[in-house]
């Protein structure tokens, strides 16, 4: 009869412990790991999400910076906690689809790791020259110039795997012409050897970038985005320089371990997406060059496995090898 009793009350826990932690979910602080240092886009768009967010889950939420191995550090620390909605990942899409190739060894499976909550934006690049050292007026001038140089061009990447890396050498492919990859720690430092002369082109991100180019020190060749930013209304897409196939969205989410309860992540998902509309939140990205970009509740996990298969398909025709 004892037996039988204690039965009873496991059995009674285990219907309810879920939906009990679902109604109480959340309550405590909720925190945002970002796998980079302060101040680039990937933390100022999480700092963006936060305020709004926690007003819509009626708690606080902590922006922290775990930065290290190209975001793998920040990966594994939110991936090794618990599964519980408290603790969530501010992913780049170079995270969720380059690294994987990039370090074979983390044995990162993002797909199968995490559970998309919403994704809160996306950082168009510039294409951006000397108009001095490199004077051309379009795209085309610039593949023109590229063909036509003895010794080549030159363009600055971030290093392997990083956005302008994948954007410069994807456009050498499609335009059939050659340039030396000279990789730089960031933006900072590239942005200053593109106007000092000693770097052909850049693709850099539009937030890091603007400034430059509406003070004539850098000029815009191409933007990619669907669309003309408002910023910039006469910078040109790459589909209407001519090279649609290069029309890769560079996007920013918010994850969630697998194994986090379904009615969280549905708490979760409705949360994001409702701050991700919010016209304060389009306008404050705008205004740094961002995109308010969303993907609807109901379409997340079929956007990441698609974007997540044109980027690796982007890394690997630019023959993008793994780090040794």
């Amino acid at each position: 009869m004892a037996l039988n009793r204690i039965q009873a009350a496991c059995l009674a826990l285990a219907t309810l412990s879920t939906p009990a932690f679902a109604d109480a979910w959340p309550a405590k602080p909720i925190t945002l790991v970002v796998p980079f240092s302060a101040g680039g886009p990937t933390d100022f768009i999480a700092r963006l999400v936060a305020e709004p967010l926690a007003r819509e889950l009626g708690q606080q939420v902590i922006v922290q910076n775990k930065p290290g191995a190209s975001g793998n550090v920040g990966y594994q620390s939110v991936l090794n906690g618990p599964a519980d909605g408290y603790t969530l990942m501010h992913n780049t899409v170079a995270m969720q689809a380059i690294n994987p190739l990039m370090y074979p060894s983390a044995k990162m499976h993002p797909l199968k790791d995490y559970v998309p909550v919403g994704t809160t934006g996306a950082m168009p690049n510039l294409l951006v020259v000397n108009p001095e050292r490199t004077p051309v007026k379009t795209l085309a001038e610039l593949v023109e110039r590229g063909r036509g140089a003895p010794n080549g061009l030159s363009y600055a990447t971030f290093g392997p795997g990083s956005s302008p890396h994948v954007y410069g050498a994807s456009l050498q492919k499609l335009a059939n012409f050659q340039a030396v990859g000279v990789a730089y720690k960031g933006s900072a430092n590239a942005v200053t050897d593109v106007i000092g002369g000693q770097v052909d082109f850049l693709f850099d991100s539009m937030s890091t970038s603007i400034g430059q180019v509406q003070g004539g020190r850098l000029k815009a060749l191409a933007i990619t985005s669907a669309e003309r930013s408002p910023l910039l209304p006469d910078v040109p897409t790459l589909k209407e320089a001519g090279y649609p196939s290069l029309d890769l969205k560079f996007w920013f989410s918010l994850q969630t371990p697998a194994g986090t309860p379904d009615d969280v992540v549905q708490k979760l998902r409705a949360a994001v997406a409702k701050v991700v509309a919010s016209d304060a939140y389009r306008k404050a990205m705008q205004e740094r060059g961002a995109e308010a970009f969303q993907v609807s509740p109901a379409k997340l996990d079929e956007f990441f496995k698609h974007e997540t298969a044109q980027w690796t398909q982007a890394a690997n025709t630019i023959g993008l090898k793994a780090e040794q």
